[in-house]
């Protein structure tokens, strides 16, 4: 029966986030009975009992008792880290935005439109949920600011998690650049997090021009780290343009896993003709960071995420259907390096068929 109220978990971690329960436990690790959380956190002590001892008994806080034998809540690590702005960011995003539209969509948009995977992203779970079937999500969260804000603050998550990893999983310093210098053109690139570390990590990525971030016009008028001005910023839309820069080699994170099988073949489309090898650079590569799992008996953890994906039309996917997408776009994987231990993230390497 347990999993059936295994939801109300994150139930109870967004209402800790909302009314700064864990910004009240001290930092340094000492230990606060649910009257002292209340008073710090204008709440009421048996509710503060509610929501901590659910993180108590999960292990987000460590309970204990003083020496009066009152209840008493302290850190752990994961909910110092939970503190963190982009965390809670995090946190709010999954549970605003994706648990209520898997919970407003579940019930009924499979019934509708049939059981199978969404191939359109414009009319998917989220899309249903929100009552605009013809919008998907960033249309959605673009008419809505807040969310936005929540969507994109969540993403600076997603783009930090495991870089010093991924500056080392694959041997970025032999790759070959274009005739212009460009080594590599990190496309959907964002705030320029991986362009940052990468640049700091390997000696062939500095100097004038030869890391490229490209992303949405709005996404870099909106900043960017403190990136080095040798890095050059491109506005650029990979559904709607052939990649601008040739001979160079590419590199997405976290982007193809956001769309169906039916979309992204546009996104390899548009990227293949700069891929022609020249005489600076004979085998350009396309460089992909995303979750792959593994085609038998995958981990719970990284299963659920692909269900996560499943609700706005998106997809995490195994190596043969990493293969078969590849394949079918006239690419073909060469390698696929892991980050040590770091499971949800590996670099696919694909060159032209």
């Amino acid at each position: 029966m347990e999993i059936n109220f295994r939801p109300n978990l994150n139930v109870a971690i967004r209402i800790a986030l909302s009314m700064s329960l864990l910004e009240a436990l001290p930092m340094t690790g000492e230990s606060l009975t649910c009257s002292a959380l209340a008073s710090k956190t204008s709440s009421d002590a048996e509710f503060v009992l509610r929501i901590a001892r659910v993180l108590g008994a999960f292990d987000i806080l460590t309970e204990g008792t003083n020496s009066e034998g009152e209840v008493t809540y302290s850190h752990t690590m994961f909910s110092r880290f939970l503190t963190g702005p982009p965390a809670k960011a995090s946190a709010k995003h999954l549970f605003d935005n994706m648990l209520q539209a898997q919970a407003n969509s579940a019930g009924g948009y499979y019934q509708k439109f049939g059981f199978h995977s969404p191939t359109d992203p414009k009319n998917c779970g989220f899309s249903f949920a929100h009552g605009k079937e013809d919008m998907g999500l960033f249309e959605i969260l673009g008419a809505q600011p807040e969310r936005m804000k929540l969507f994109n603050d969540a993403m600076m998550v997603t783009a930090s998690f495991g870089l010093k990893e991924l500056s080392t999983c694959y041997p970025w310093g032999e790759l070959k650049g274009n005739k212009d210098g460009v080594v590599l053109v990190d496309v959907g690139g964002g705030k320029g997090h991986v362009v940052k570390e990468l640049r700091g990590a390997v000696e062939g990525f500095k100097g004038q021009g030869k890391l490229v971030l490209q992303d949405m016009g709005v996404v870099l008028e909106g900043g960017v780290v403190d990136l080095d001005p040798e890095v050059k910023l491109m506005a650029y839309d990979f559904f709607k343009e052939v990649q601008p820069v040739k001979g160079a080699n590419y590199f997405f994170k976290a982007i193809f896993h956001d769309w169906p099988d039916s979309s992204c073949p546009q996104i390899l489309k548009n990227l293949a003709p700069a891929m022609k090898p020249t005489p600076s650079n004979p085998s350009p590569k396309l460089l992909i960071t995303d979750l792959v799992l593994a085609d038998h008996s995958p981990p719970a953890g990284l299963v659920l995420r692909d269900i996560n994906m499943l609700v706005i039309g998106g997809k995490e996917r195994s190596r043969s259907q990493w293969e078969s997408l590849m394949n079918e776009a006239g690419f073909k994987i060469i390698g696929v390096h892991s980050q040590e231990g770091m499971p949800i993230g590996s670099v696919v390497e694909c060159v032209l068929a």
